[in-house]
């Protein structure tokens, strides 16, 4: 943030987008730039909790609300806060085995 670095939480993280040469990290209704690859994140973000659903983008699965194809292969996934990403037809498959192990919260 500026000059500061910060720390989060990473159960507070929405999703992560790609915004080269940055990495765009939807935290908790803001956005902050991080100066590593989605590639490194992958590799060290819980698998469990955080799936990759485009070349571009990470999600964080607790923030999904649905997704829904788009009857050409590929998906939107609409997030809890009413925003909507692309899922690729290359992601779907691993998306779809960890959406259906996830624990969804029916509060919200």
């Amino acid at each position: 943030d500026g000059d500061r670095h910060l720390s989060i939480e990473t159960k507070d993280i929405q999703f992560l987008s790609a915004n080269s040469p940055y990495v765009t990290i939807h935290h908790l209704g803001k956005r902050y730039l991080y100066n590593h690859t989605l590639k490194f994140l992958s590799e060290n973000l819980d698998s469990h909790i955080f799936v990759r659903i485009h070349k571009s983008t990470i999600v964080n699965l607790h923030y999904i609300q649905y997704y829904k194809s788009r009857l050409n292969g590929d998906y939107d996934v609409v997030m809890k806060d009413g925003s909507t990403l692309r899922l690729s037809r290359n992601f779907v498959a691993d998306f779809k085995v960890k959406f259906a192990k996830s624990p969804q919260d029916t509060t919200d």
